[in-house]
């Protein structure tokens, strides 16, 4: 009987053991999305490109590809007879225009002219900021018809929409659609593009005019400024912004760039290198803009989205004018490709009236819409950049834009509220701001949506370990001194100078945004995103750590679906500040090894998770009565190592 008694005993320390080891536990990554991994680090050098952009790229084709198995909002079917609507005044005047002798636009109808967002009068911008308003309380389609538009750039039908060549003429058609949406309220009215390589050029281009009353309204946190404020869908919640915590705007010399080119499959996915890519560029816009605008599925909630994707197609008209010129039919010059859904003779998901190489279409910015082009100035100041919302660099002859709070206006209430530290002031007030005030002086806001319902009480937390390795040629201003004299060869921390340090470093150098700087204090943010794979899910939150240390150490509390009757599947990846990605390790068997960091999470809360932030929290920290807290790493089953060592995370996982 005894013997029974210890088998049983056995049996169930046993049981207890797996169930505590399957709370939290290691799976692989999805192999769609690591053929995209595999891919970039065939083809692309990590010392030549910020990891953070790839990892975007690559997450953002993934959930879109394998929309349908995961939640995504409904939409309206009665879209499609309102887009057809205006489908037969388009078609007559391609059936008009189709004769290739045609050179000109049809007399009976000039088109319109989308202009840069900055170069609208005040009365236009006012008019404009009117309808996209009247749109969204319109009742036309349900919940309304902006909202009905914004669903309808949806994973679940719209599969050909992203990662190749029909990338670009979709987009053309759907902003299109919008446009229709916002003449057939106010005919004068004009969707407008946003050049964000007017904002790149500033220090911290989140304090661009564009983020002010006066244009789209805050980019940090919920929007509750300009004329888009206190928006609310009923899936994703309220109206949200993390700007400049992620991503990076395109430049000139990326547009450049792009139209150094000849041909689309130049520029396009598959085929297209990262510096000419331009839906590669256009993927770190969002990213750089964050919340609801950082993620596809809920992008197009946010205006923004619409004058982001004008500026593409800006590049696009661009692109195709200069084809002309050199004697190419941009019509014609569909890229081959074997991508599903892409051909050029596919019928265009979404848009059933068109194939896919419609949109490449001479007829669209001929007759029906065209540009004005972004605005320039002189170098001998000749001339200036005709906005009282721009500023002409004269040395460059380049136009940038002004600040939020540089036209000798009070700081708002807002600021009032929410900033206290004059260092904080001073960077919200500065036009070009110091690189001290490099996304230090904000936090971020999730949307915490989950499966369509904004909720936080729907998640669960997780802790995870942050270790991050000084990196190379930094040098910050604390030096020894010697003889009086302050040594400005090395900081005192500098591990060159410590022969007892050196040997345990990695060493490498990769590649960073191009906005990587010191914030000068040695504090810098590692931040983490958590991906739902089989939930609807997003998160991104940081840790703070000390660049000056050889090592430096903090944690994170990170949310994911709370499992109820099955598990809850998440892929984690961090990367520091300047976009530089850091490698997982998973504890296995006691010890922290490399992984995958693509984990599942049982429905038990009482290991390793918990269930709110005090949960998680508790589970890295011990209090014993009167003594000093300790941290511990029992239940901390992932950590990220940020070092030096120039390797893809996944890299030892490529096929």
């Amino acid at each position: 009987m005894a013997h029974v008694k210890y088998i049983l005993r056995y049996l169930t320390f046993s049981l207890l053991i797996w169930h505590v080891v399957s709370k939290i536990g290691n799976i692989d990554i999805p192999s769609k999305l690591l053929d995209c991994f595999s891919d970039w680090a065939k083809n692309e050098n990590i010392r030549n490109i910020a990891g953070e952009n790839v990892l975007h790229t690559c997450m953002s084709s993934f959930l879109w590809k394998t929309g349908k198995e995961r939640w995504s909002p409904d939409f309206d079917p009665n879209i499609v007879k309102f887009i057809a609507g205006e489908v037969k005044e388009r078609n007559r005047l391609i059936d008009e225009t189709s004769n290739p002798k045609t050179k000109t636009a049809l007399p009976s109808r000039k088109p319109h002219v989308r202009k840069e967002y900055r170069m609208l009068s005040d009365e236009e911008r006012r008019r404009y900021h009117q309808a996209v308003k009247a749109l969204k309380n319109d009742k036309r389609l349900k919940p309304n018809t902006y909202d009905a538009i914004a669903n309808y750039h949806n994973a679940k039908i719209q599969l050909s929409a992203h990662r190749g060549p029909n990338f670009l003429g979709w987009h053309r058609i759907y902003l299109m659609t919008y446009e229709d949406a916002l003449r057939k309220i106010d005919p004068d009215v004009t969707l407008p593009y946003w050049d964000c390589t007017l904002d790149d050029t500033m220090s911290d281009p989140s304090k661009s005019i564009i983020f002010s009353d006066h244009f789209a309204g805050n980019g940090d946190g919920e929007v509750d400024t300009g004329p888009f404020k206190d928006w609310t869908h009923k899936a994703f919640g309220k109206l949200t912004r993390a700007a400049n915590n992620g991503g990076e705007l395109m430049n000139y010399q990326d547009v450049d760039n792009i139209l150094s080119r000849n041909y689309t499959s130049e520029i396009s996915v598959p085929t297209a290198g990262s510096l000419y890519n331009i839906e590669f560029h256009h993927g770190k816009i969002h990213t750089f803009v964050g919340g609801h605008l950082g993620n596809l599925i809920s992008a197009a909630h946010d205006p923004l989205f619409y004058m982001l994707h004008a500026f593409i197609d800006y590049i696009w008209w661009r692109f195709r004018n200069q084809q002309e010129a050199n004697g190419i039919d941009p019509s014609m010059d569909y890229p081959e490709t074997d991508i599903d859904g892409h051909q050029a003779n596919d019928i265009m998901n979404g848009f059933g009236m068109y194939r896919n190489i419609d949109g490449y279409s001479r007829n669209w910015t001929r007759d029906i819409y065209t540009y004005e082009m972004s605005p320039t100035c002189s170098k001998d100041q000749s001339w200036s950049c005709n906005s009282k919302w721009l500023i002409c660099q004269h040395h460059t002859g380049r136009c940038v834009s002004n600040g939020r709070f540089s036209m000798n206006r009070a700081r708002s209430k807002r600021s009032n509220t929410l900033m206290t530290s004059t260092t904080a002031e001073l960077c919200q007030i500065e036009d070009i701001v110091q690189d001290t005030c490099f996304k230090m002086n904000t936090t971020i806001q999730n949307t915490f949506v989950l499966d369509g319902i904004a909720d936080a009480s729907k998640w669960a937390y997780f802790p995870i370990k942050i270790i991050n390795e000084r990196k190379q040629f930094e040098k910050f201003r604390a030096f020894d001194v010697e003889d009086g004299i302050a040594n400005q060869t090395l900081d005192i921390y500098d591990t060159e100078k410590y022969a007892e340090l050196r040997k345990y470093e990695d060493h490498g150098d990769m590649g960073t945004y191009r906005k990587c700087q010191l914030s000068g204090s040695g504090a810098s943010k590692i931040f983490v995103d958590v991906y739902g794979l089989n939930y609807y899910g997003f998160s991104t939150d940081y840790t703070i750590v000390d660049e000056r240390m050889a090592l430096s150490v903090g944690y994170s509390y990170l949310p994911i679906r709370k499992p109820t009757n099955k598990p809850s599947e998440a892929f984690v990846a961090a990367y520091d500040s300047c976009g530089r990605l850091c490698k997982p390790y998973c504890k296995v068997d006691g010890t922290y090894k490399r992984c995958t960091a693509t984990i599942r999470i049982n429905n038990d809360t009482s290991q390793h998770y918990g269930k709110n932030y005090a949960g998680a929290f508790l589970n890295t920290w011990k209090f014993d009565g009167d003594g000093v807290p300790e941290t511990t790493d029992d239940r901390v089953h992932l950590v990220f190592y940020c070092n030096r060592k120039e390797e893809w995370p996944w890299q030892q996982y490529n096929k």
